[in-house]
């Protein structure tokens, strides 16, 4: 039946990235939008590192809005009710892993990071 179904879908499926993770746990934790883009600037900045590989799409965005929220100070946006919901306990190592990495960035890598993230849309 599974391949009957793949079949009929040609076989064109995707699975969620860590943006669409980031997008849901945005309205779970009712991030203010400058919040969420400094946490989808990490989440993009984290691509460039192949070690973050080890981490589900889901775990990684947790760990940028942790992160975001930490940095802009803000209140802590991974409560008992985020974990009970998401499954995701708290992401400290992720959030670890992702701070080494932007810190150790070659900043010419970032360029065209900092042009978009530059607009004022992005805030």
């Amino acid at each position: 039946m599974e391949l009957q179904m793949l079949q009929v879908l040609e076989f064109s499926i995707t699975t969620p990235t860590s943006y669409r993770f980031l997008e849901r746990f945005k309205k779970l934790a009712q991030v203010d939008d400058r919040t969420f883009f400094f946490a989808q600037y990490l989440q993009e900045i984290a691509m460039l590192d192949a070690s973050l590989l080890k981490y589900k799409p889901s775990e990684l965005a947790a760990g940028c809005l942790l992160l975001s929220a930490q940095h802009l100070q803000v209140k802590c946006v991974w409560s008992e009710e985020m974990e009970r919901t998401t499954k995701i306990a708290m992401p400290k190592r992720v959030v670890e892993d992702v701070r080494c990495f932007v810190v150790e960035v070659n900043p010419k890598f970032l360029t065209t990071l900092k042009y978009k993230f530059s607009k004022v849309e992005y805030m």
